[in-house]
C-alpha cells in the first residue's frame, strides 16, 4: 500500500512537470498558469510589472507575527515570528522564530535563520537552517537540526528539508502488554527522534484578484523518516497539500496575508493523517510610507518557510525490553494467553476448551451476548479487556485489550460460572440469573482458593453475586452489583476476605453472607431496598464497613462472636446496627440519622466499646442486659434515650448521653453484681439517671437534664 501511494505521488510530481514544460513553451512568456488554463482573468491583474519604487527601497520587507491554529489528531497553535535582518529588493536575509502547544500536551520552538535571493524579479532561491527543541507529550526532550533549500517562482515551488535530530535521541514511555509467543508480556518502549528527509512540488493553481488578490496553491510531495532501533519501522509515505491565500486585506493591513490550508498524508506507521489550517499574519509598523503593495515575486519572499512541523517522534520497542506480564494489583502471572472477542463462534465452549493459562475476552469488537454460561475450569484465569498488568522485574504498568460487556439472554442461567482455583476479573455483566455464581446444576458449590475482582454486575434476575462456601484462600474483591432482582452479594458461608465491594440500588439485601468467618473490610451498601449487611452468624471481622439509605437496618446480625469495629451506618430505614445477641466486640462504631435505634440488640455477653450514635430517631443504644463490658460510648441528639436498657449485670462505665429527646439513662436495675460508674448525662429532655442501684455506682455525673436526676444513684 505505501508503495502504490508514492507512485501516485510521483506521478503527480511528473504530471507538474509536464505543465511546466507547456508552460515554458507556449508562445505568451508573459502569460500566468491561470491564463493557460483559460480562466478568464484579465491580463493585467494577473501579473505585476511594477517600476521599482525608491521609496520603498531602504525597507522593503516588515517584521510580522503569524498565528495558525491547526486541527489533526489533536489541536495545535502556531506562532511565527519573522524578523528581517538585512535586506534590500533582490536580498532577504532573516530570522524565522517558531512556537507550537498541543492541546494533548507537550510544545516545540524553532528558530532559524534563512536567506533569500531574488533573481532577475523572476525567480527566488533560498537556504535556510534551524534548531529545534521538543518537549513531547511524553514529557522527553528532544534536539535536532533542520537544514533545507527552496527555489520559488510566480507560479512554482520546489523544496527540500533535512532534519538531523541529536544522536542517539531515546527517552523512556508508558509500556505496553503484548503477546509473545503465545504468552502476555510487558514490553517496555523509548520514545525515539527520527531522522529524515521530505521535499514537495508546488504549482499556482487559480488567481482570484478581485477578491482580496487571492490565489489558490497545490503541492505534492513525499517523506522518509527512519531511527538506527532494530524494532523501528521507517515512516514513509506521500503528502499533498492545498492553499487558500489572500492579500493585503482592507480590514487588516498592507503585507497581510490570511491562509487556509488542508494536508493529506499517509504512512505505514502512523495511518493516514488529515489536518486544516487557519493562519492570519499582521505586519509590524504603520503604512504611512507604503504607498503600494508589493509585487507577487516580493510577496514570495516573504513566505513562511514550509517544513515538517514539528521533530518527528515514536514510541519503539526497546530492544530486549520484554518482561514476564503479572497482574498490577495481585501479582499473578498472566501466562500463555487465548483472546477471544464477539467474533468468536461459541464463545463458552471456546473458553472451556482452552489449554492455555489465561482467556482474555477483548471488548475490543463490541459487546457479546450469551444464552449460555460461560463455566469457567478448574485453575483457568478468566480475565476482561482492558487488563492492568506490570512487569515482573521493572513493575512498570501497562494495559491489554479494551473492557467488555456481557450480556446473558436467559434468565434463568448464570452468565459466568465459577470453580475452583479459578480467576475471574475485569467484566461488566449484564442480566442472566446471577452475574457470577456458583450455582451449578447439582446444587450451589462450595469454592476453593478463587479470586474473583474488579467485575460489576447489573440487571440480574436474582443476586448479582452468588456463592456457596468460600474457603479461607479465597478473595472477592473490588466488585459492584447494581439493581439486580436479589441480593447484590449472596454467599452461604464466607471463610475468605471480602474487600471494597459495592452494592447498589438492589431488591433485596446489599450483602447477604449468611456466616462470616472470614474477613469482611471496606464495603459499603447503599439504597437496598433490604438490609445494608445482613449476617446470620459473625465469627470473623466485620470492619469499616459503610452501609447508607437502605430500606431496612444499615446492618443486621443475629449473633456476633467476632469483631464488629469502624463501621459507619447512617440514613437507613431502621436500626443503625441490629443484634441478637452479641458475644464478641463492637468497637469504635458510628450510627446516624438512622430511623430507629442506633444500636439495637438483646443482650451483651462481650465488649461495646467506642461507639457513637447521633441525631437518630429513635433510642441510640437500645439493650435488654448487659453481662459484658459497656464503655466509652456516645449517645447524642437523638429523639428518644440515650441509652435505654433494662439490666446491667456487667461493667457500665464512662459512657456519656448528651441532649437527647428522652432521659440520658433509662434503666430498670444495675444489679449487685454490677458496676456503673463514671458516665455523664448533660442536658437529655428528661431524667439524666432513670433506674435503681443494687450493685455497685460511683462518679455518675450530669448537669442540665430537664427532670433533673442529675447523678446516680
Amino acid at each position: 500500500m505505501q508503495n502504490w501511494k508514492l507512485q501516485v505521488s510521483l506521478q503527480a510530481v511528473a504530471l507538474l512537470g509536464v505543465l511546466a514544460s507547456l508552460h515554458a513553451q507556449s508562445p505568451h512568456p508573459q502569460s500566468s498558469t491561470a491564463e493557460s488554463l483559460d480562466l478568464a482573468v484579465p491580463a493585467p491583474l494577473l501579473r505585476e510589472t511594477r517600476p521599482f519604487d525608491p521609496e520603498i527601497q531602504s525597507d522593503p520587507y516588515r517584521a510580522y507575527a503569524a498565528f495558525t491554529g491547526r486541527g489533526d489528531d489533536q489541536s495545535r497553535l502556531h506562532t511565527d515570528l519573522f524578523v528581517p535582518l538585512i535586506s534590500d529588493r533582490q536580498n532577504l536575509l532573516f530570522s524565522d522564530i517558531r512556537g507550537q502547544f498541543l492541546s494533548g500536551g507537550g510544545a516545540e520552538g524553532n528558530v532559524g535563520l534563512v536567506y533569500r535571493h531574488m533573481v532577475a524579479s523572476d525567480y527566488i532561491v533560498g537556504v535556510y537552517g534551524f534548531y529545534d527543541v521538543k518537549r513531547s507529550a511524553n514529557e522527553n526532550t528532544f534536539h535536532q537540526a533542520t537544514l533545507g533549500a527552496e527555489f520559488l517562482t510566480e507560479i512554482w515551488d520546489f523544496r527540500w528539508n533535512g532534519y538531523l535530530p541529536e544522536g542517539g535521541s531515546t527517552q523512556a514511555v508508558g509500556a505496553t502488554a503484548v503477546i509473545s509467543n503465545g504468552n502476555l508480556v510487558v514490553q517496555n518502549n523509548e520514545e525515539r527522534a527520527y531522522a529524515g528527509t521530505d521535499a514537495e512540488v508546488g504549482l499556482l493553481l487559480w488567481r482570484f484578484p478581485q477578491y482580496f488578490d487571492s490565489e489558490l496553491r497545490g503541492f505534492v510531495g513525499a517523506y522518509h523518516f527512519d531511527t538506527n532501533s532494530p524494532t523501528a519501522e521507517s515512516i514513509q509515505g506521500p503528502r499533498v497539500r492545498a492553499e487558500l491565500r489572500s492579500f493585503d486585506l482592507p480590514f487588516l493591513s498592507l503585507d497581510s496575508r490570511v491562509t487556509l490550508g488542508v494536508q493529506y498524508q499517509h504512512d505505514g506507521v502512523r495511518d493516514s493523517q488529515t489536518s486544516a489550517t487557519v493562519g492570519v499574519r499582521m505586519p509590524f509598523g504603520p503604512d504611512r510610507r507604503r504607498h503600494r503593495r508589493m509585487s507577487r515575486i516580493e510577496r514570495r519572499m516573504t513566505d513562511v518557510v514550509v517544513r515538517d512541523v514539528d521533530v518527528v517522534t515514536q514510541s519503539t520497542p526497546t530492544p530486549g525490553g520484554q518482561e514476564v506480564a503479572v497482574h498490577a494489583i495481585y501479582d499473578f502471572e498472566i501466562g500463555s494467553v487465548t483472546v477471544l472477542d464477539a467474533s468468536t463462534p461459541d464463545l463458552p465452549d471456546a473458553v472451556a476448551n482452552a489449554t492455555t493459562d489465561s482467556v482474555i475476552i477483548d471488548g475490543g469488537r463490541g459487546n457479546i451476548y450469551l444464552s449460555q454460561p460461560i463455566e469457567v475450569q478448574d485453575g483457568q484465569q478468566l480475565l476482561g479487556g482492558g487488563l492492568q498488568v506490570k512487569g515482573a522485574d521493572s513493575g512498570i504498568h501497562a494495559t491489554f485489550g479494551s473492557s467488555v460487556n456481557l450480556y446473558g439472554t436467559d434468565d434463568t442461567q448464570a452468565v459466568i460460572l465459577t470453580a475452583d482455583n479459578s480467576v475471574i476479573s475485569g467484566f461488566n455483566i449484564f442480566g442472566g440469573l446471577h452475574g457470577i455464581s456458583s450455582d451449578l446444576p447439582g446444587g450451589l458449590d462450595d469454592l476453593v482458593d478463587v479470586l474473583i475482582f474488579s467485575n460489576n454486575v447489573t440487571g440480574a434476575a436474582e443476586s448479582g453475586f452468588r456463592f456457596g462456601a468460600l474457603d479461607a484462600d479465597s478473595i472477592i474483591a473490588h466488585n459492584r452489583a447494581t439493581e439486580n432482582g436479589g441480593h447484590g452479594f449472596d454467599i452461604e458461608q464466607n471463610e475468605g476476605l471480602f474487600v471494597q465491594n459495592n452494592a447498589l440500588g438492589n431488591a433485596e439485601n446489599g450483602f447477604d453472607l449468611f456466616d462470616n468467618d472470614g474477613e469482611v473490610s471496606l464495603n459499603r451498601s447503599l439504597r437496598n431496598e433490604g438490609f445494608g449487611f445482613f449476617a446470620d452468624d459473625n465469627s470473623g471481622n466485620f470492619d469499616e464497613n459503610e452501609s447508607y439509605e437502605n430500606g431496612l437496618s444499615g446492618f443486621d446480625f443475629l449473633d456476633n462472636s467476632g469483631s464488629i469495629a469502624g463501621n459507619l451506618s447512617a440514613d437507613n430505614g431502621l436500626q443503625g446496627y441490629t443484634f441478637a445477641r452479641n458475644n464478641g466486640v463492637i468497637e469504635d462504631n458510628l450510627a446516624f440519622d438512622n430511623g430507629g435505634f442506633g444500636f439495637d440488640f438483646a443482650d451483651n455477653d462481650g465488649t461495646v466499646q467506642g461507639n457513637l450514635a447521633f441525631d437518630n430517631g429513635d433510642v441510640g443504644f437500645d439493650f435488654a442486659d448487659n453481662l459484658g463490658l459497656f464503655q466509652e460510648n456516645i449517645a447524642t441528639g437523638n429523639d428518644g434515650a440515650g441509652f435505654d436498657f433494662i439490666v446491667n449485670s456487667g461493667q457500665f462505665l464512662a459512657n456519656e448521653a448528651i441532649d437527647n429527646s428522652g432521659s440520658g439513662f433509662d434503666f430498670d436495675e444495675n444489679a449487685a453484681s454490677g458496676t456503673f460508674s463514671n458516665n455523664d448525662a448533660v442536658g437529655n429532655g428528661e431524667f439524666g439517671y432513670d433506674g435503681t442501684n443494687n450493685g455497685t455506682a460511683s462518679n455518675n455525673t450530669g448537669s442540665d437534664n430537664e427532670d433533673g436526676n442529675d447523678t446516680f444513684p
